[in-house]
Parts: C-alpha cells; structure tokens; sequence
C-alpha cells in the first residue's frame, strides 16, 4: 500500500558560512524515500547548480511542480519502473568548490543501486571536470597511477584464488564460480590497467581526490564480483606538480577567486532566450554521466537533446520528437554561449545564453 506523497521542507543547514542547503524530502512507504538538496543564495551561481542538479538528476527546474519534485521520477501508480529512493551527501567543499555524491535505488530492466557525484565551482556555479584541474601531462600520469593501482589490486586477487582445475576435468558448483571470477577479473584486467579516467565518478574532499570506477561485473554475475567498486583517494598535496592553474589555485590554496577555465566538456546550467523572444535553460551534461537537456521558462517541461559533438568550446545537440531540432552553439571569452536554434527545414533563430 503506497502512502501519499508528502513534501517536506527542513529547516536551512549550514554548508558552510557562506552557503546553506534545505532538503527537500518526500516520503511514499517505509522503503520509497526521496531526499535531495535546495541551495540557498541569490547569486547566479547557486542558481546554476540547483538548476544543473534538479534537470539532471529530478528532470525538472527547481520550484516547478505540482506535487512534489520528484513527481518526474519515482515510479508512476501501479508500476514499479523508475527512481525508488533517492539520498544525498556532501562530499566536500573549500572556499571555491562544493562536491557532492547522490546516491539512489533505480528500477529499469532489474533494480540496482547507483551514484553520481557532482563537483562544482562555487564562483560561477559550472561543473569541475579533471581536464580542467590538471595539465595534459598531469592528467595522463594521474590516469597511470590510478591504472597501476587498480591493476595490482586485480592481480593480487587473481595470485590468491586457487589453480585452474584441469581443462578436461568435470567441473562442480564451486570450480564453475572460480572459473567465471576468474576470466572477468582476467577481462577486465587490461582496462582497469589503462588508467581510462573518462568513466571514473569524481569527488572533491577537503584534502583528497577520490576516483571511483565501478566494478568489473555486469549485472548477471554481480555476486561474484568480490573487489566491486574501484576507489582511489589521493592528497592534494601529492598531486601538485599535475594541477593546472586553476586546479591548485581551487585545491592547493584553497582560494574562491580561481577563474575556472572555459570548457564546455563538463558541462553546466544556462539561461537566455531563442530569438530574443523565448526564455529557456539549457542544462549541458557532461560527455559521461549527465544528460542534456532544455525548458522553456513558460512550461518547464524537460526535453531532452542528444549530443552530437561537444569539444571544449562549441557543442551541436539534436532535439528528436516530430519536429527535430538542433542546437549550434559556441563559447564565448565571457562564459556565454552563442549560436542557433533550428528546426528541420525551418528558419535558424539566434540565441543567447549565460
């Protein structure tokens, strides 16, 4: 038996001094329950991050909905497909950035669990991606370092587990469950040694830098994946000589003035209008995790874009439905993004965000 969805608004908690979160909470059985966080603060970059957040992860605006916000995610009535529950935690935050994981219960094809987690610059409310804290050379070592690490880690396993029975011997439960763990182990060992950082969830702690790839599993023999998830914790400290600019100006000195380098691969929340007539938000997600994405201010209801191509200063994302569309965009010295909006075979209308 469900019970009514119930909205709940706590009280603001410090973040930090500068910053305050209220949590927004709903309740519908003992076991579907939804927390997720509101930012509190006028300026445009607290305006950014809840608005990148809430279209990412709730697939609406903040503020803009009828019962409850996260009416666009849990399972509709009498089906079980859809977000279960939902929670968050604060990961970390210095003067200049704020990281935080979410953490929710999804039912698709089967239900598993899954998170995300979300850096972002504090000063102009965009998304932090590794290619803008660390130097080319700096990111290609951290990727080897982290490749090692994972990859010994592999092996050790691997050196402990018995040896393979004879090729032509009768196998029993036990000898087929060593088997399979050890040929996906020995699978994934090469791309866990690679270093690939491009799928590794990124948080930013006071003093660390956590990388987390997921497991070696697929779902169907997830219980055998004794190693799961691959988490790296690496100080600042040692990190110093592979920050960019910007990445030790944010984590090193601890600073809130770092200017966060111009990319568009990681993503972010912008407004502006089409035409100089129509308001939008365009939410970029990151080449990864997040999925991109537009309203229109007058209805607020998500639609989604594909993304065609998304280089550090311009992006091409296509729009599908009946009348497809596609947006052409480029960024600008100041942060903002120009370009066109067009429909198929229709006229392209400028537009214009920040």
């Amino acid at each position: 038996m469900r019970f009514l969805p119930l909205l709940l608004l706590s009280a603001a908690l410090p973040v930090a001094a500068e910053l305050r979160v209220e949590n927004l909470e709903a309740k519908r059985s003992d076991w579907e329950t939804y927390r997720f966080p509101l930012f509190n603060g006028d300026s445009p970059a607290i305006g950014r991050i809840n608005t990148y957040l809430h279209a990412v992860v709730l697939n609406g605006l903040p503020g803009r909905f009828e019962r409850s916000p996260f009416e666009r995610i849990w399972p509709k009535d009498g089906e079980i497909w859809g977000t279960n529950s939902i929670d968050y935690m604060i990961d970390g935050q210095g003067p200049g950035y704020l990281s935080l994981s979410v953490t929710g219960e999804y039912t698709g094809a089967y239900t598993s669990m899954g998170t995300f987690s979300y850096p972002f610059d504090l000063r102009s409310g965009r998304p932090i991606g590794l290619e803008q804290l660390f130097t080319a050379a700096g990111l290609q070592r951290l990727g080897e370092r982290v490749g090692l690490e994972r990859a010994q880690r592999i092996e050790a396993f691997l050196a402990q587990l018995p040896p393979p029975v004879d090729a032509t011997a009768e196998l029993d439960e036990d000898d087929e469950r060593l088997e399979t763990q050890r040929d996906m182990y020995q699978q994934c060992l090469p791309r866990r040694r690679s270093g690939d950082l491009q799928y590794n969830r990124v948080e930013l702690h006071r003093d660390t830098l956590v990388l987390v790839a997921e497991g070696c599993a697929a779902h169907v023999v997830r219980a055998l994946d004794d190693l799961s998830e691959y988490s790296n914790s690496i100080p600042y400290a040692q990190l110093a000589d592979d920050f960019s600019p910007y990445g030790r100006c944010l984590l090193l000195e601890q600073r809130s003035d770092c200017q966060r380098p111009a990319d568009l691969r990681a993503g972010g929340a912008y407004q502006g209008k089409i035409a100089g007539r129509y308001a939008i938000s365009l939410v970029l997600g990151s080449s990864v995790y997040a999925s991109s994405s537009y309203f229109y201010e007058r209805y607020a209801r998500q639609i989604e874009l594909s993304p065609q191509s998304i280089s550090a200063d311009q992006v091409r994302l296509y729009e599908g439905g009946d009348d497809p569309a596609v947006f052409d965009l480029h960024l600008q010295p100041d942060g903002s993004l120009t370009g066109t909006w067009q429909q198929q075979g229709g006229k392209a209308l400028p537009v214009e965000l920040h």
